[in-house]
């Protein structure tokens, strides 16, 4: 049938939904993933901010470790009850509401810490931030899914996610220059002034997604649906497809009997992999340091990591249809944690410091992309923020808990081969998490 033409009565979600699988992406489908991967990018120059920063507040400030490592902590705290208590009303509410909502918090936030009058205030404001931030990361996940056909989803998810070092390096760029010239408080305020540009952008070209307008039908669905899908280029309907049979959303959702297993097997594998990336983005400069480097020239390897990893995230979503997403996710997984292990045992060289990270980069940032698509197809529509968020947001406690863990071990007289071979063995268990398959799967 051709554009506008009434579909015939009774069509189901079903069809609806493999009527967008197995078609091509529209420009409005396309250039809402593209969407995704601009909150992905704010969402990593945000989570960072405060590092860029952190050496100046602390100087002017006159802080200590211990009340600089609270700072740090603050965003990610906030992240963690963000993905768990706000992203699951993104399945009642609406995606695209949720984003909107995220995003003021993040500008507020940001806002209020630009101008925040001492550390208290300043953490405080942080974890404010983090709540939208968690929230938003959670949501943009099943958005680029639910907005990619089946043959594009992988390859959407994966730039959504290396969305988030691309915002680290323009961030990291882009700080250097504010701290140079107008001081660490302009670092908040640019990160509130982008994510209040975003605004409008979401408003005017991200829609709420079918799978969403179905699962939760309104007074107003069959207009609002009828209305997508003649942007996305799709065939009209008469009337709404029946609400699906199982009305349970949210955490019930999330744990109901057929599902609790795949819950508990996706969550703990990202908290398992997600330990031992914050373990590396934590430690990673200051190992190099002590193992003699220059502060500049560990942050040059850090970057190089980062970069690296922009191009294992694309990788993997090129390769997922045709290699399988499972199989690569657990590869690209396993491979990580022996790259991180293989960074506390190599020599004081650097180029061959730099080869491993940039290894262990492509593969920890490929990984990732590969666990969020994994996290995406693991749940149904109408659990798919509730479930992400939650596996996110347990992931978060691990990203608090993970610099302090290594702390730990290295005041107790472990050494970086040591603390880095403990690491990269939570990565090998998390891949043999994913290689499994409960009872619940999809």
């Amino acid at each position: 049938m051709g554009r506008g033409v009434p579909e015939q009565i009774g069509a189901s979600a079903v069809e609806l939904r493999r009527r967008f699988d197995t078609g091509p992406m529209s420009r409005v489908q396309t250039v809402a993933v593209a969407v995704t991967v601009a909150l992905s990018a704010l969402d990593g120059y945000d989570v960072l901010s405060v590092t860029f920063a952190a050496p100046a507040i602390s100087h002017d400030w006159g802080l200590g470790k211990g009340a600089l490592g609270v700072l740090l902590s603050a965003g990610l705290a906030g992240m963690a009850i963000g993905s768990l208590a706000l992203a699951p009303l993104a399945d009642v509410m609406g995606r695209r509401r949720m984003v909107l909502a995220s995003l003021t918090l993040m500008a507020v936030g940001m806002l209020l810490s630009a101008i925040a009058p001492g550390v208290r205030e300043l953490a405080l404001w942080r974890v404010a931030t983090g709540l939208g931030i968690g929230a938003m990361v959670a949501v943009i996940n099943p958005l680029a899914a639910e907005f990619a056909n089946a043959r594009r989803r992988a390859l959407a998810l994966s730039c959504m996610t290396v969305g988030y070092p691309m915002g680290g390096v323009l961030g990291g760029l882009a700080s250097s220059i504010l701290l140079a010239n107008f001081g660490w408080r302009s670092v908040f305020l640019a990160g509130s002034i982008a994510a209040a540009l975003m605004i409008p952008v979401v408003l005017m070209l991200l829609p709420e997604p079918l799978a969403f307008l179905l699962a939760r039908p309104r007074r107003d669905g069959l207009a609002r649906a009828n209305l997508l899908m003649a942007r996305c280029r799709q065939p009209s309907i008469d009337q709404l497809p029946p609400p699906p049979l199982r009305s349970d959303a949210g955490y019930r959702a999330v744990f109901a009997r057929d599902r609790v297993g795949t819950t508990v097997r996706i969550t703990a594998a990202n908290l398992l992999y997600v330990v031992m990336v914050y373990f590396l983005f934590s430690w990673l400069p200051q190992t190099l340091a002590d193992a003699g480097f220059a502060p500049a020239t560990a942050s040059l390897v850090a970057a190089t990591l980062n970069l690296a990893g922009i191009l294992g995230g694309v990788t993997l979503g090129v390769l997922a249809r045709s290699v399988g997403l499972k199989r690569l996710t657990v590869a690209f997984v396993g491979v990580a944690g022996l790259a991180t292990a293989m960074l506390g045992l190599v020599p004081a060289s650097l180029p061959v410091i730099v080869a491993v990270a940039a290894t262990a980069g492509f593969f920890v940032f490929g990984g990732m992309s590969g666990l969020y698509a994994t996290m995406s197809a693991s749940f149904a529509t109408e659990a798919r923020a509730s479930g992400t968020g939650f596996a996110i947001g347990v992931g978060r406690v691990g990203s608090a808990a993970a610099p302090a863990a290594a702390g730990w071990l290295f005041a107790n007289g472990f050494d970086r081969s040591w603390v880095s071979l403990a690491f990269g063995m939570s990565a090998l268990l998390a891949a043999t998490l994913l290689s499994l398959r409960s009872r619940s799967s999809p």
